[in-house]
């Protein structure tokens, strides 16, 4: 009996030092964190918001409209929402056949219309995938929806706030005009990379930032199981973002919050991307780019673009015209090792 209780003792002394390990490394990971969106600190101007600020919006005013932003049918969606919210479904703005590029300004206007939303419309977007939330957040302002904020943290900080959830699905209330010429921030998107050399024509210092894999963007990987080649357009310097295809890992705590950007920016600097040059961003088919995009905008950089096209559309257009469309592998700051395929 008393081998027994020794035992018992020792579970109970490991179990309670693993439970004041775990706290700990909890309390030192939190030190670490640092915050683009400040407690109760959102501003009418900025494009990420706290789940606070969005829940008081939301009871403020009532023509406020919620989407919640992911691809296909919607599934979380249907398991848990923010009250009043409606799904969207990525591929109402974007399709494989505009290689995955956003579909024409009228075809997108009214997704958004069915939605309710129009130029006036106080729209907030959401997802439990930043990068969804920021794609269809990206495609509001470029048609020139006034007001359009993204929930920092998405669907987990609302569920981290307490606050009410709903299942099911809900009906938007489709709105009859946008009210307004679309799109109305015609100069932020760099649709094609057609467009892009038309841009790089006009403005030859622009900066075309990847925010891709340190893999993808020196051509070990292509990143994508529907893109077989490997590169980044000739020319691409490294906005360090993301650490795979599908996160934007150096740009968000774990809680998935985006971090104060002072530390990146100064990684960005050593590439020569700074606020006061025209910078497009890109990734493989828009949607990392897209959140470094909102990051550079609330933080004041005013000549930010998106290059939408991207390396899948860039790849495309070099396997029909490569001396046109030249790619570069490796390292671009290492000319030794450096291929450029023409």
């Amino acid at each position: 009996m008393k081998k027994i209780l020794i035992a018992a003792s020792v579970l109970l002394a490991i179990f309670t030092f693993g439970v004041h390990t775990q706290k700990a490394e909890a309390k030192k990971a939190a030190a670490k964190e640092t915050h683009l969106v400040k407690k109760n600190e959102s501003k009418a101007a900025d494009f990420f918001v706290s789940a606070k600020w969005a829940q008081k919006q939301l009871k403020n005013e009532k023509k406020t409209v919620v989407i919640e932003a992911s691809y296909g049918e919607g599934k979380d969606y249907k398991k848990g929402h923010i009250p009043g919210a409606v799904h969207m479904d990525t591929m109402e703005i974007e399709s494989e056949e505009s290689h995955w590029n956003l579909l024409d300004a009228e075809t997108c206007a009214k997704a958004f219309l069915k939605k309710g939303v129009t130029k006036e419309t106080p729209l907030i977007i959401y997802s439990t995938d930043i990068n969804a939330a920021s794609r269809v957040a990206f495609a509001a302002y470029w048609l020139g929806v006034d007001q359009v904020k993204i929930i920092d943290g998405g669907y987990q900080a609302w569920k981290r706030a307490d606050y009410k959830v709903k299942k099911g699905t809900e009906k938007a209330k489709a709105a009859e005009s946008f009210g307004a010429a679309v799109p109305a921030h015609a100069d932020a998107l760099i649709s094609t990379s057609q467009d892009l050399l038309q841009e790089k024509a006009k403005n030859p210092k622009l900066v075309l930032a990847s925010t891709r894999s340190w893999k993808e963007f020196t051509g070990k990987i292509s990143g994508y199981d529907y893109i077989k080649d490997a590169g980044e357009p000739e020319g691409a310097v490294y906005a360090k973002s993301s650490k795979t295809s599908a996160d934007v890992a150096y740009l968000v705590n774990k809680d998935g919050t985006v971090k104060d950007p002072t530390a990146i920016f100064k990684d960005w600097k050593e590439w020569g991307i700074t606020p006061d040059k025209e910078v497009a961003f890109y990734c493989g088919t828009g949607w990392r780019a897209a959140t470094a995009f909102f990051i550079a905008k609330q933080s004041g950089w005013e000549n930010v673009k998106l290059f939408d096209g991207g390396w899948y559309d860039w790849d495309l257009a070099h396997q029909k015209d490569p001396a046109q469309y030249p790619v570069q592998v490796g390292d671009p700051r290492n000319k030794e090792t450096l291929k450029i395929l023409k």
